[in-house]
């Protein structure tokens, strides 16, 4: 049960860090079940966020969802919380209650105490100036600059949602994060032996250059700081180019101008 307080405790914190926006979130559902006089509203708009967190933290629920869908995933119970719905509608029930200037007035000072509550959205990590017209990480231009058309590629996860928005005449071996290693049994594909493999600190190249190429992989894009056991060569590959964050390794089979791709659009 430690460990499930733990779990939740942290995800918990990770999803309100920084902000009082969770305290806003409790008295605008109590006001609602208070104010609110339609039934229905009152449910949904009240009640529900208070279920959602009593499901999160009670134990016999919360440990049986996180054994179900996973210690990473349970964290999105969290997602059932209304907290764009109830909090302004809660404040909606308040302004209902004012008239003229004093509702102008209690509006900018709900609007003052949302935004003190919160957080800015634009100072996430997640949020970066655009360096160019694809609104997409620059390395990644630099790395499909460099790579052919019409090949077959496996590349490192950092470019993997983005390399097809920049140039669909390019195939992947796999989708971003396509397979969870924790789910995975013996008996599994070339392509989930190729994945699982990308991820080590350390790859095995005599491992997975063979596999790469029954695979068809005509180039193999990671990270320089990657490190490797074996050299590619051995293995029947060879560095093709290398951009400040990235090395491009080809087969050593491949003519320039081939079309290596699995698919065609």
């Amino acid at each position: 049960m430690d460990e499930f307080f733990e779990i939740a405790k942290t995800d918990f914190l990770a999803t309100f860090e920084g902000a009082w926006m969770f305290p806003l979130l409790l008295l605008c559902a109590v006001l609602i079940l208070w104010k609110e006089p339609d039934r229905t509203r009152k449910l949904l708009i009240g009640l529900l966020p208070l279920t959602a967190v009593f499901i999160y933290w009670f134990p016999p629920t919360g440990m049986f969802l996180m054994k179900v869908l996973g210690e990473n995933i349970y964290w999105r119970i969290l997602w059932l919380i209304l907290v764009a719905v109830t909090i302004p509608y809660a404040l909606c029930l308040l302004l209902r209650k004012c008239s003229g200037l004093r509702r102008q007035a209690a509006f900018l000072l709900c609007l003052a105490l949302v935004a003190l509550c919160g957080t800015p959205l634009l100072a996430s990590e997640e949020f970066l100036d655009s360096t160019n017209e694809y609104k997409i990480p620059q390395y990644v231009i630099e790395v499909c600059d460099l790579l052919p058309e019409n090949i077959h590629a496996m590349v490192s996860n950092r470019l993997l949602p983005y390399i097809r928005q920049y140039d669909t005449s390019i195939t992947l071996e796999y989708a971003r994060n396509a397979f969870d290693s924790a789910l995975l049994e013996e008996g599994r594909s070339n392509v989930e032996k190729l994945y699982l493999e990308m991820q080590e600190d350390e790859i095995d190249l005599s491992y997975l250059a063979p596999l790469a190429k029954e695979e068809g992989c005509t180039f193999i894009v990671l990270s320089n700081t990657r490190t490797y056991i074996g050299e590619w060569e051995d293995y029947g590959y060879e560095k093709y180019a290398s951009t400040a964050d990235f090395d491009i390794f080809v087969d050593m089979d491949y003519e320039e101008g081939q079309d290596t791709r699995k698919w065609e659009d």
